[in-house]
This record gives structure tokens, C-alpha cells and sequence, in this order.
């Protein structure tokens, strides 16, 4: 059995069916193409306002590359005939679809300048440029753009290995987190390559001081420290006059020999100034007694005993006094010097307190010995130097200070150092420099071959220029002119870089829209001789070719259409249209190419299909064709159908298609009925003949009046999106009207249309 996909171009596969439209104008949700696949023919009837420009602009987009302006949020997916799938997500230019609708028209052609762009025609060959032309094409482009890739690709692949490293060496000095939230990539690393030497190479332990510098958080500036010892050399000297003084007294055996007894009567005799009775025992004591301890105990005896006692006393006053700050307080690299440092005071102060008591024994052997000159050398009793120390803490705390001022130029410095450090590590690892010079090299190649195409490709124009001829273009264009008009005023002249519109050798100015559409549609079927499309059949889309042009043009039309578009010419045809009379003739045409069988086998595949785009209230549909309209040659039966299926179920219809159907109904009655146009903008016409002998006529024709002339063409699109409750009503008064118009007046056409 024969396929009829056999038939398919192996080149460019034909679009077999819509898999979904969703909110693209008038299609809401739509889904399939009427259950039957796209074939090479494909027909496409539907009313005013059902949405065939809207589909012609799904096409277009296909052919375009992007979505129409109208439609940005709109999608679509079509399905190709090998099951690839088209898709408004993700669009690239069909370079051999072609779509004719008015945004064609638009885009293509200046009614307000009369010009056209130019269609560029292969001229008559010339073996030798061509064949320069085929190997430029064929051979050295292709050959330089895989050079060119080359090239491209071994600069990338080797300035990424070079970024990786670089990014790397960021990534390892980032995470030391010695950067306070700044950060160090691959564009700050790249600058240090050149810059760095050997002496930014750092030991462990200065790398390590330099990480805790960089870490560290601006500490407070510190007191500086202080050591003090008093002055004694005033001391030393008074201590001195006192051990070589001497006292002459008489002697009392008992106090001589026992120091604490003599203290004892010492300090009692103070309180018996006169002769009475011993405070301590209760006997009696003479003034005899009393003379000889006074003689024992003279003036110069006490004097020498109040020195000896003031001087002790001024002896234990001396100390070493300090303010030192806690080394914690400190950088923590300061602090273990400051401790060593610290520990230094507490030897001086037990210096200090050998030197006191030394002093304090010297005086109280001095108190045992007053009679004596006891000798004494100042120079033995030295007192600590503490200055120095004071100096060495003081230099460490200076450092700390420095650095609290400074914080953010130390931490800057620290920071700096780490990264050079390890971008000198890289260099030492990796040539970056080689690298540099690979890449260049590279680039430099991948230039001069991009360099060598460039030139290739305008080689390639200019040969094409040599090849082309714009003059035919344009001789094609009015010829497809006069297929159209017959004999017409209006040519094509090519002026410069454009076509300009020109009747009787001045620029054609004023054109009708018979005009208008027959020099837009010309201008289609001329290029698609274009050059774009040499070697490759289309894809073809025409929405409407006919509008605006009488019934002698449609024919015209569908005689171009059957010469230029044929199956042997294109890949595939759709054709979509209004018009019932153009429509009748293409199906007659598309007719031809149904499917043929003989014995049960088929000889002849069928290449054609027909489809309604069907509008329902505000949502349209892409169906088969309905029986009425493929089976006969009017659309007459067809729109009585729908206005009887209208009053019995109006929530599927909308105001414009229904209102649309009512004229279109009288429009086809009154040709053959009365071989006369229909006047619907004459109410008295309608009383005169479709209501003659109707009773109420006058009323009746008011009301067909108003209901066809205020309500078939919509003021608005969202007033025509549903039928109202009113026009439901009104609908259904207006049918019975016709109803018993016809009934009454053409009861055999009545028992065979309208019953």
C-alpha cells in the first residue's frame, strides 16, 4: 500500500498538525488541527472575526523567528512531519516557510511612498563564477570557519586553564578569611603576576604573624608603663652622720647586758619625772634612782635614739612602685616579650627590700653600739636602675599603639603581603607568562583566518552581484501584474535600491485596494523566485489573497495560485480565506488531489484537507469542515444550520458570528431570489420584497434593519465576545421573521433550505 508520506520532501518536512495554541488572540486553548494531519493542500474556510489572520500569524512567527508584538505572551507547539517539534519557546527562522497575510503587506510594501523592496532574481549562469562561487561556498569557508573554531577553541580551552589556576589561588587566599569581606578573584590575582619577586616569598612563621595581623581587630591604645624608685641618696647620707655619731654615758651593768630590759626601763622612765611610787611594782622610788638612769639615758642618748628611729622609719617607707598594663591588652604578637619584660620588676623589688633591711640592721646595731663610730660607705648600697626596663616595656606598648592607630594600614599591608606571597607561589608553579603568549598567539591566528572569511564572503557577494539580476526581478513583478489585471497602467520600474510604483511614467499615487492587494500578492509570488529560495521548494501560507478584488480578478488569482503554487512546485500549501466564491474554486482545485483506490489499493494518495476555523462566543477552533460547506457550492445551507443551532443553543455563539450569519443569509436569498444586491441599509427594501404581504411588515423590516446594521459589525471587539440576554430574545424575533417570510412567500425553497 502506498504512504502518503512517501510523497513528503526529504529536505524540508511538511508541518503535520498543531499540538496546542494557548491565549494567542482568538485561541484560547487549542488543541489539534481537527483530529487529521496537515497534508501538501490545505484549505482553511472561516467568517470575518474567526481568527484565520490570527493563525496566518502563528506561521509567520515560524517563519520569522519571534512572536508577533501582539502576541508576547502567547505559545504554540506544532508538530513537522518527522515528529519534531516547532515550538513559540524556542523559535528559529523556517527559511523556507512564506506566509502572505497584512502584517506581509506591512512589512513589504509602501502604499505611501508606491515602493517596494527589490526581489533579487538568479540571472542567465556564467559556468566560471559560478563554479568560483561553488568551491568559495562549498569548499573554502567551510574549510577557514573550522580553522577559525580551531583556533577559537585552543585560546579558550588555554585561557580557562589559565583563569582556573588564577581563580584558584583566590579561592585558597579567600579562605584563610583574612580578607574582612572583601574579595580577591582572579582579575585582582592577574595584575600581581608581574609584580611579585622572590622577597615575597614568606617563611611559615611570617606567614603566620602576617594571617594574624590581617585577622586582628583594632584594640585600644594602651597606658604607657611606669617604674619608680625614690632618691635615696639624701637618705644614705643622713643614715651615715648617724652611724658615726657617739654618745658618752654612765654604765649600768644590767642594762648594758640585757637590750630589752633596757628599752623597757627606757621607754618607762618617760612616765616618773618625779620621785613616787613605781607605776609598775608599787615600791617607792627614790630620786637617787631616777638621777642615775637619767645619767644613763642623757639627751644626747635620746637625740641619737630619735635619729636612729626617724631614719628607720624612712628606711621601710622606700619601695619600688609600677603601672604596668596587662600584657593581654596587647597585639597578641607583643605580649610574650611584654610578659619576659614584666617579669624582670619582681627581682628588682626583692633587690630593693635587701637593700631596706640591710639599712635597718646597720641602724639598730647602730642603737646597741651609740657609745661607737660604727663605719658606713653609702656606695654599698646600691639602688636598681630601672629605667631601661621602663624604656623596653614602654617600646612594646609604643608598637601596640602604633598599631591600634594604624589598624587598617597594617591590616591593608598584612593583606597585601599574604596575596603576593601567594601569587608569587603560582608563578613558581605555573608559566602565566607562557600562557599569555599561547593564548595571543592563538587569538592572533583565529583573526587573521576570521580575517581570510571575511573576505571569502565578500568575494562570494560580489559574484552573487554579477550573478543577480534586479531588472528581471522587477520584469517578473509585472508580469505576474498583468496575470492579475490583464492589461493594466501600473508597472513596476526598479529605482536605485527599491522598486517604485509607477503608472503612465509618474510615481502611481491614489491606489484602490484592488490595486493595493493585487500589487502586495504579485510582489509575494515574485519572490518567492528569489534567490533565499533556490534549491528548495516552500512552504506557503496565504490568508485572504483575494480581499478587496472582484469576481473576474478571484479567478485570475487562482490561476497564479495553480501555476506558481502547484504541487510540483511547493512543499506545502495552505490557504485560508473567507470568501465562499474563492473558497468554492479552490476546493474544486484541491479536489483533484483526493484519494484514489483501485481494487482495494491506492494509486493516488490524498494530498488534501479542509478545515473550519470555528468561533464560539470568545474561543475558536480549528475543525473539519462541515458537511454543508464541503458538499455544496454554496454557503447558504450552512449559515441557516447555524442560526437554527444558534436560537436553540445560544451560549456557543457570539454576537458577531450570529449577526454575520443573518446578513449573509439575506445577501444569498436576495441574488437569486430577486437577482438583486442585498440593501441592508434600506429597511423599505426589505418590506418591498422579502415581507410583501407579511402583516406588521413595516415594524418587521425596522427590526431586521436595526438587528443587521447595528449589530453585524461590532463597535467593539468585547462586545462581540458573547451573545447577550437581549440579542438572544432579539435573535430569536428576527428568525421567525425570515422564517415566515420565506414560508409564506417561497414555500418550496422554504420545505427545502428552512423546514
Amino acid at each position: 500500500m502506498v504512504q502518503y508520506s512517501d510523497y513528503f520532501s526529504r529536505d524540508h518536512l511538511m508541518l503535520k498538525s498543531i499540538k496546542s495554541i494557548k491565549n494567542f488572540g482568538i485561541f484560547k486553548d487549542t488543541k489539534m488541527n481537527a483530529g487529521q494531519p496537515f497534508l501538501q493542500f490545505n484549505l482553511i474556510y472561516g467568517f470575518n472575526y474567526s481568527g484565520k489572520t490570527t493563525l496566518s500569524r502563528i506561521f509567520r512567527a515560524m517563519q520569522q523567528g519571534h512572536l508577533h508584538e501582539d502576541f508576547a505572551s502567547a505559545s504554540f507547539t506544532l508538530e513537522r512531519n518527522d515528529g519534531e517539534l516547532v515550538s513559540s519557546a524556542v523559535l528559529e527562522p523556517m527559511e523556507n516557510l512564506r506566509v502572505f497575510n497584512s502584517d506581509y503587506i506591512k512589512d513589504n510594501v509602501n502604499f505611501i511612498n508606491s515602493s517596494v523592496n527589490p526581489v533579487l532574481i538568479v540571472g542567465e549562469p556564467n559556468i566560471e563564477l559560478e563554479a568560483e562561487l561553488k568551491h568559495i561556498e562549498e569548499v573554502d569557508v567551510p574549510a577557514k570557519e573550522l580553522e577559525r573554531d580551531q583556533y577559537k577553541k585552543s585560546a579558550n580551552k588555554k585561557q580557562a586553564e589559565k583563569d582556573n589556576r588564577l581563580k584558584t589561588v583566590g579561592q585558597v587566599v579567600s579562605a584563610l578569611n583574612v580578607l574582612g569581606g572583601s574579595t580577591f578573584t582572579r582579575t585582582g590575582v592577574t595584575p600581581l603576576l608581574t609584580q611579585v619577586t622572590a622577597d615575597d616569598l614568606k617563611t611559615g612563621a611570617e606567614l603566620d604573624q602576617l594571617i594574624d595581623t590581617a585577622r586582628s581587630k583594632q584594640a585600644d591604645t594602651v597606658p604607657p608603663a611606669s617604674i619608680s624608685i625614690p632618691d635615696i641618696t639624701t637618705l644614705l647620707g643622713n643614715i651615715e652622720s648617724i652611724l658615726v655619731e657617739s654618745v658618752t654615758r654612765t654604765t649600768i651593768e644590767e642594762l648594758e647586758a640585757n637590750a630589752v630590759l633596757r628599752k623597757w626601763v627606757e621607754d618607762g622612765l618617760k612616765h616618773h619625772h618625779e620621785p613616787e611610787v613605781c607605776h609598775f611594782c608599787k615600791n617607792p622610788l627614790e630620786q637617787l634612782r631616777i638621777d642615775e638612769l637619767n645619767a644613763y639615758f642623757s639627751d644626747s642618748y635620746k637625740n641619737l635614739s630619735k635619729k636612729i628611729n626617724h631614719a628607720i622609719k624612712q628606711v621601710q617607707e622606700i619601695k619600688l612602685t609600677h603601672s604596668i598594663p596587662k600584657a593581654t591588652n596587647l597585639y597578641s604578637d607583643l605580649q610574650q616579650d611584654y610578659d619576659s619584660l614584666s617579669d624582670q620588676i619582681q627581682p628588682l623589688d626583692e633587690r630593693v627590700t635587701v637593700i631596706k633591711n640591710s639599712l635597718i640592721e646597720a641602724l639598730e646595731d647602730k642603737r646597741e653600739r651609740m657609745e661607737e663610730v660604727v663605719p658606713f660607705s653609702p656606695s654599698d648600697y646600691p639602688m636598681p636602675d630601672v629605667s631601661k626596663l621602663t624604656w623596653m616595656l614602654n617600646g612594646q606598648i609604643n608598637e601596640h599603639n602604633r598599631r591600634s592607630l594604624q589598624h587598617g594600614a597594617e591590616q591593608t599591608k598584612a593583606r597585601n603581603a599574604i596575596k603576593r606571597h601567594y601569587a608569587y607561589v603560582e608563578t613558581s608553579e605555573y608559566d602565566h607568562l607562557g600562557a599569555i603568549k599561547q593564548i595571543q598567539a592563538f587569538n592572533d591566528e583565529y583573526q587573521a583566518t576570521q580575517t581570510e572569511i571575511i573576505r571569502l564572503n565578500t568575494r562570494v557577494r560580489e559574484i552573487k552581484a554579477e550573478l543577480r539580476n534586479v531588472k528581471q526581478g522587477a520584469d517578473n513583478l509585472n508580469d505576474n501584474l498583468r496575470l492579475y489585471f490583464g492589461k493594466t497602467d501600473i508597472e513596476i520600474q526598479p529605482i536605485g535600491e527599491t522598486y517604485q510604483f509607477v503608472r503612465e511614467g509618474r510615481p502611481a499615487k491614489h491606489l484602490s485596494d484592488g490595486e493595493r492587494t493585487a500589487i502586495a500578492f504579485a510582489y509575494f509570488i515574485t519572490e518567492l523566485e528569489d534567490e533565499s529560495l533556490k534549491d528548495m521548494k516552500p512552504i506557503v501560507y496565504l490568508d485572504d489573497p483575494i480581499c478587496s478584488l472582484d469576481s473576474n480578478h478571484i479567478y485570475n488569482v487562482l490561476g497564479i495560485i495553480k501555476d506558481k503554487l502547484n504541487h510540483e512546485k511547493v512543499e506545502q500549501l495552505f490557504i485560508s480565506t473567507h470568501n465562499f466564491e474563492f473558497f468554492n474554486l479552490v476546493k474544486t482545485w484541491f479536489d483533484y488531489y483526493k484519494l484514489v483506490k483501485r481494487d482495494g489499493e491506492v494509486v493516488k494518495p490524498k494530498r488534501a484537507e479542509f478545515y473550519l476555523v470555528n468561533r464560539k462566543q470568545n474561543a475558536s477552533t480549528i475543525e473539519q469542515l462541515p458537511k454543508n460547506l464541503k458538499d455544496h457550492k454554496s454557503e447558504y445551507a450552512y449559515l441557516i444550520a447555524k442560526i437554527k443551532e444558534a436560537v436553540q443553543n445560544p451560549e456557543r455563539f457570539d454576537a458577531v458570528s450570529v449577526q454575520a450569519y443573518v446578513r449573509k443569509i439575506l445577501e444569498v436569498y436576495f441574488t437569486f431570489r430577486f437577482n438583486k444586491p442585498f440593501r441592508a441599509n434600506n429597511n423599505s427594501f426589505l418590506e418591498k420584497h422579502l415581507l410583501i404581504g407579511i402583516e406588521n411588515s413595516s415594524a418587521k423590516a425596522t427590526t431586521l434593519y436595526e438587528f443587521i446594521n447595528d449589530r453585524s459589525h461590532a463597535q467593539s471587539i468585547s462586545f462581540g465576545v458573547e451573545l447577550p440576554d437581549a440579542l438572544q430574545a432579539q435573535l430569536q424575533g428576527v428568525w421567525d421573521i425570515i422564517d415566515e417570510a420565506i414560508r409564506t412567500n417561497d414555500k418550496p425553497h422554504y420545505d427545502a433550505y428552512y423546514a
